[in-house]
């Protein structure tokens, strides 16, 4: 199995220096860059190829969720899970807009931290638990009226919820007793019905597009 490449965007040495000994350690992980600024985050992203970017907010010079919507307006295709201390409603609804597909808390992501890039590389939205509620608290999740909703079905808001709270497609799978094939192949529904490529910007879409 080809390693999983993982660039670190964390502006405090001593956690930047964790967290890659973390990737460093494992076999399934390749380190692809540790940067104290995400001032060249496309540059390095060109240059380094990851597949996953931790990417901290509270950094100099250019916040991590400015870096995240110059990286994916480049590179849809990467991952970025943002890995900060805050949990105020605007950062997360900002950085879920500029492309995040992750967030964790540095309180607890640690402990979870390789298993939240497996997921996300696998095509989850891993996000710490406290997250996960306030995000679904808001009133775009809670409001019923909303067209994009009207075009999918039941399951497919059932999936699509259930993926924006952190769950896997295999979670999914067993939290619905469905195979995972049958979990693509709604997947593969919903991005066709939403004219979208991910599950940020399926969640982004039928969720939050009434905020803007």
């Amino acid at each position: 199995m080809q390693a999983i490449k993982v660039a670190i965007y964390e502006d405090n040495n001593g956690l930047r220096e964790i967290l890659s000994s973390i990737i460093r350690e494992s076999d399934e992980f390749e380190l692809a860059g540790e940067f104290g600024h995400c001032l060249d985050v496309v540059q390095n992203t060109e240059a380094f190829r990851p597949d996953v970017i931790l990417m901290d907010i509270d950094m100099p010079g250019r916040t991590g969720i400015e870096g995240v919507r110059d990286v994916k307006s480049q590179y849809p295709e990467v991952e970025v899970i943002m890995n900060t201390v805050f949990d105020d409603d605007d950062r997360i609804f900002n950085a879920i807009k500029a492309g995040a597909t992750g967030y964790l808390l540095k309180k607890n992501s640690l402990s979870t931290l390789l298993s939240s890039i497996r997921e996300v590389h696998a095509g989850g939205a891993p996000m710490s638990p406290s997250i996960a509620r306030r995000l679904l608290s808001l009133p775009v999740f809670t409001k019923k009226e909303h067209t994009s909703q009207h075009l999918l079905s039941e399951r497919e808001l059932s999936i699509l919820q259930l993926l924006s709270k952190g769950l896997s497609y295999k979670m999914v799978a067993d939290e619905l007793f469905i195979s995972i094939d049958t979990v693509r192949t709604y997947i593969k529904r919903i991005y066709e019905k939403l004219h979208v490529h991910s599950v940020t910007e399926a969640v982004h879409k039928v969720f939050i597009e009434k905020k803007e």
